[in-house]
């Protein structure tokens, strides 16, 4: 999260000439990124667990999918604001959104990798190829749109779930918001201008379609229900439809508030919802989050 939001204000804070100087700074500060993450990353996180040969392992039945859409979030936004640096620098169109829209492919690719020398994981395809779906939906978008009318966003609210299984999903809040798939949500949200063009529809205000995953204790259903304490826990998804606001169509006539809001228009703002699941049926909240 913490790179989404600085990639999202870097471009704007700068006020260089468009010329090589621009490329050269985007080339030098993405290979050092680029480089020290995945160094980080070893060094920090895989060293505490035993090396193997590389394999694969499936677990597209974890989490209900959710550690899914949280590979394709990530890689979308890695994207967006790796396409609109080079942009910012002077590339070309097509050479921004093909070179930048990958960019999340390209930094996601290397952590499945290490995954698949790790004994404790592997190589997944599921999560491969939510990166690339995160990528080619970026893409897709400036081909068909000329721009992005559906943007994914996130949310997450605290859960008993992490309460009761701190050492899974966290012990602070930062932790819980990366590993407690139970407090997470995904979203899509598109203006509703775009598809019902009433000229007093402000293009900020947009409808967004969630969904989530509760009382998930461990990652597949049976794991869960092998567990004696984890299965009294019911497993359900969740789907809503909500309003929202796209933070980044608000134009406050004001260059660091403008900066602001589009670094946040990647959460989801909470607003009357609809949630719908197989457990609970129809419920309506006056805000959710």
């Amino acid at each position: 999260m913490a790179f989404v939001f600085l990639c999202s204000i870097w471009p704007n804070l700068a006020h260089a000439q468009k010329d090589n100087t621009r490329l050269i700074v985007i080339g030098t500060a993405g290979g050092i990124l680029y480089g020290g993450s995945l160094a980080v990353l070893n060094g920090y996180w895989y060293k505490n667990y035993p090396k193997s040969k590389f394999h694969f392992f499936n677990d597209n039945d974890e989490w209900n999918q959710m550690d899914k859409a949280g590979h394709m979030f990530t890689s979308y936004y890695e994207g967006y604001y790796g396409m609109h640096m080079l942009q910012w620098a002077g590339l070309p169109k097509n050479k921004a959104i093909w070179y930048g829209g990958t960019w999340g492919l390209l930094m996601q690719t290397p952590i499945e990798i290490m995954d698949g020398f790790s004994s404790e994981w592997g190589f997944s395809w599921g999560d491969e190829l939510a990166n690339t779906m995160g990528s080619a939906l970026l893409i897709a978008q400036e081909y068909a749109f000329g721009g992005q009318r559906f943007q994914p966003k996130f949310s997450y609210y605290p859960t008993e779930y992490a309460t009761a299984n701190p050492n899974l999903f966290g012990s602070n809040i930062a932790e819980n918001m990366i590993k407690d798939y139970n407090g997470q949500n995904y979203w899509l949200s598109t203006p509703i201008s775009s598809f019902a063009p009433i000229k007093y529809i402000p293009t900020w205000l947009t409808i967004s379609f969630g969904f989530g995953s509760k009382g998930m204790m461990r990652g597949t259903a049976k794991d869960q229900q092998n567990d004696p304490k984890a299965r009294m826990y019911k497993r359900y998804r969740q789907f809503f439809l909500a309003f929202d606001v796209n933070l980044a169509g608000i134009d406050t006539h004001n260059d660091i508030a403008n900066t602001a809001l589009g670094a946040l228009s990647w959460i989801k703002i909470p607003s009357p919802t609809i949630e719908y699941s197989k457990y609970r049926g129809f419920k309506a909240h006056l805000l959710y989050f």
